[in-house]
């Protein structure tokens, strides 16, 4: 059962960032390359990566507290989150090596520097440094998937790569839209300086292109497909409504779940059984911007424009069977549908 509902802005962000110190000045209109990364081994990959983790963590958790920005926010929130998550992959693929488990004094002293700041300069200091350390984090991951000298780290890089390049993307949007308009988001701009967007952007998904994903659980097994996202009055997703059972849309049984418990993968299944051939699920977006509808289609091979996906394939909820989901308390939708 499909429902085109409304259209919302879902703004992605992620895993592994390695900030660098911030600059006070503002950038070009135009994204900065990359910085160009050595060569490493493991350990010296390890040590960078955690430490960008523990930065992300400590410096994000900071920013919530500091910053009125809401991107800036919304940025910081999906860092604490996600840079949580990646550290323990990082412990996981690193098994005999050592992890760090405290700053270095590097980044010890950026984060005593946004510390001491406050208002619109903690806002620019905070946005630059995100900005420098997906530069070097893109170039050190990218390095390090091409030419790594330990497999499973090499396959934590590969599959943790794209996801900063959107990243970067994400931040360099942010920091050149503060840098042009000369204020840092605290206030609402008024009707005369809105804003118009003209193109879909990196990492912003159609909420129309949610419904009917496939909803499968860590064991592959499907359980259901999304019929509705529901949203709040600032335009984030709060939970999907998932379609369990029935047939054509008739018995179904609708359960909702919080939007931040799926897990996206932006790849196609293939193999009779649907196995998942892409890297592990990405985390969930958030955000308000508006973008065109369609569908998706779930179990279908895995194809080359799967590389130029702007809107997630299938979906997992972890630890969920269908029967549990079939047993669990009926979701009811308003009187005025």
């Amino acid at each position: 059962m499909l429902k085109t509902h409304i259209a919302v802005c879902l703004i992605t962000t992620a895993l592994v960032a390695a900030p660098a110190l911030a600059q006070t000045t503002p950038p070009p209109a135009s994204s900065p390359p990359a910085t160009t990364a050595t060569k490493v081994n493991a350990a010296e990959f390890v040590n960078k990566a955690a430490n960008s983790s523990l930065f992300e963590i400590q410096s994000s958790q900071l920013a919530l507290t500091k910053t009125q920005d809401n991107r800036l926010r919304d940025f910081a929130q999906r860092m604490v989150k996600d840079h949580t998550q990646a550290s323990d992959k990082l412990k996981a693929a690193a098994q005999n090596q050592t992890v760090p488990t405290a700053l270095d004094q590097e980044h010890a002293g950026m984060l005593q520097k946004l510390q001491q700041a406050q208002g619109d300069d903690f806002s620019r200091q905070y946005a630059q440094m995100q900005l420098d350390g997906h530069q070097k984090a893109v170039a050190l991951f990218e390095s390090y998937a091409q030419s790594g000298d330990n497999q499973q780290l090499k396959q934590f890089a590969q599959q943790t790569a794209p996801t900063l390049r959107e990243h970067l993307q994400q931040i360099t949007q942010i920091r050149n839209d503060m840098a042009g308009s000369g204020r840092t988001g605290q206030t609402q701009p008024g009707p005369s300086s809105e804003k118009f967007l003209t193109q879909e952007q990196p990492g912003q998904w159609r909420v129309t292109k949610l419904t009917g994903v496939t909803i499968y659980n860590d064991k592959n097994e499907r359980i259901g497909d999304i019929n509705e996202v529901l949203v709040d009055r600032d335009g984030k997703a709060q939970a999907v409504v998932i379609g369990v059972g029935g047939f054509l849309g008739l018995g179904e049984h609708d359960v909702a779940v919080p939007f931040n418990a799926l897990q996206w993968s932006m790849t196609g299944r293939t193999g009779p059984t649907g196995a998942a051939t892409a890297p592990a699920p990405a985390s969930p977006p958030t955000g308000n911007t508006v973008a065109p509808a369609g569908n998706t289609v779930a179990n279908r091979p895995a194809a080359a424009t799967d590389a130029n996906r702007s809107y997630p394939d299938h979906a997992v909820l972890p630890n969920a069977t269908k029967d549990q989901l079939q047993n669990a308390p009926q979701f009811r939708y308003g009187s005025a549908r």
